[in-house]
C-alpha cells in the first residue's frame, strides 16, 4: 500500500513523493522441548479476542489487528513440523503475549527404556 504526498522543498518547489506503509510484523519466538513446540508472539496492545490462530494444510497462521485500521493488521504463517498432534494445538493470550502450544505425538517423544538384569 502506498500513498502520494505533496512535499514543499526548501527551495519552494513542490514535489510528489511516494511513501509506503510499513508492514507490522511482531516478533515470534519458537521453542522446542521433548513434549511440545511453543510459539510465543509479542502483541502488545492486542486483546486475545483480536487474534486468530488457525491450522490449514500443514501451516499455522497467526493473524491479529491492533485497531480497526487495515494497516494495523498482520499475518504470519509457519510450517508445522512433523510429529505434531494437530488436533490438540492450543493457544492463549496473556499480558500482550500469545502462546501457541503444538504438542508432539507420543511416537516422536523421547522415552527412557529400562535396562533389565541383575
Amino acid at each position: 500500500m502506498s500513498e502520494s504526498v505533496a512535499v514543499r522543498e526548501n527551495n519552494g518547489t513542490v514535489q510528489s513523493k511516494q511513501y509506503y506503509a510499513r508492514a507490522i510484523s511482531p516478533p515470534v519466538d519458537v521453542f522446542e522441548n521433548a513434549d511440545e513446540v511453543l510459539f510465543v508472539a509479542d502483541l502488545p496492545g492486542v486483546p486475545g479476542s483480536a487474534v486468530d490462530v488457525r491450522v490449514e494444510n500443514g501451516t499455522l497462521t497467526l493473524e491479529a489487528k491492533r485497531s480497526a485500521e487495515p494497516e494495523a493488521a498482520f499475518a504470519r504463517s509457519f510450517r508445522i513440523p512433523p510429529g505434531i498432534d494437530v488436533a490438540n494445538i492450543s493457544a492463549e493470550a496473556k499480558n500482550g503475549t500469545v502462546l501457541v502450544r503444538l504438542p508432539k505425538v507420543a511416537a516422536v517423544k523421547p522415552r527412557k527404556i529400562a535396562v533389565q538384569g541383575a
